[in-house]
């Protein structure tokens, strides 16, 4: 775990009973991606509602079947909406269009094969299917664990940094505000695209760690030591 102290504002207030100081800190470490994610992306055409509703919601069944708990993954929902063509400045009805999308997090090539294997048996001929190109990345469940702590550790480094105040100015300092500037999500450290294409690889990608970070202001006030 690295930490680093950025800006430093010293105020004084009546000079010899108390100042206040402020500091920009941050906290960063490096994760090992755990899961591989991916989109998987459904679309379909026609002049008939129903059997575009019917041929999608095959797929969400399929997919609650294969994942019922909703751990791998998020979306589910489609938009069903009417088309239309203008000609001679009228309008004429053409069709619908429904897209339907997911957003997954495996464990292994193996879970994403099996699922896609699952999809493509109850999938109609006119439903276009893409998939993104698989990237190793840092599960949700496993950021947020990160970020929590992280926080924990960046307000360790602040009583830490109280207690080194005190010792170079001879007052009593402590911190009064710790303000969290927002976090940054786990960034990779070799870039990686993401590719929509008819069918995703079945090889597992190259895996890389990633780095997240999350920085805060942090205000101490010192005060005269009282004999």
């Amino acid at each position: 775990m690295k930490y680093r102290l950025f800006i430093m504002f010293f105020v004084p207030f009546a000079a010899s009973a108390q100042m206040n100081i402020t500091t920009v800190e941050r906290v960063e470490t490096s994760l090992k991606p755990d899961v591989l994610q991916g989109q998987m992306s459904f679309e379909e055409q026609g002049k008939n509602q129903n059997t575009i509703k019917e041929h999608l919601n095959a797929i969400v069944a399929e997919v609650k079947r294969f994942d019922p708990n909703a751990k791998m993954c998020q979306g589910g929902g489609y938009y069903l909406s009417p088309q239309y063509s203008y000609k001679d400045q009228k309008r004429e009805f053409i069709g619908y269009s429904a897209n339907l999308n997911f957003g997954c997090e495996f464990k292994s090539i193996d879970t994403y094969n099996e699922l896609s294997a699952a999809i493509d048996k109850v999938t109609a001929p006119g439903v276009r299917k893409n998939q993104g190109a698989l990237n190793w990345g840092v599960s949700s469940a496993r950021e947020v664990e990160v970020q929590g702590n992280l926080r924990l550790e960046l307000l360790r480094k602040g009583r830490n940094q109280a207690e080194a105040f005190s010792k170079e100015t001879g007052m009593e300092c402590l911190v009064s505000s710790v303000n969290f500037g927002g976090a940054s999500r786990p960034i990779p450290m070799r870039a990686k695209g993401m590719v929509m294409m008819a069918s995703a690889p079945t090889e597992s990608p190259i895996q890389s760690d990633e780095t997240t970070q999350i920085e805060a202001t942090v205000d101490y006030t010192c005060s005269k030591r009282v004999p």
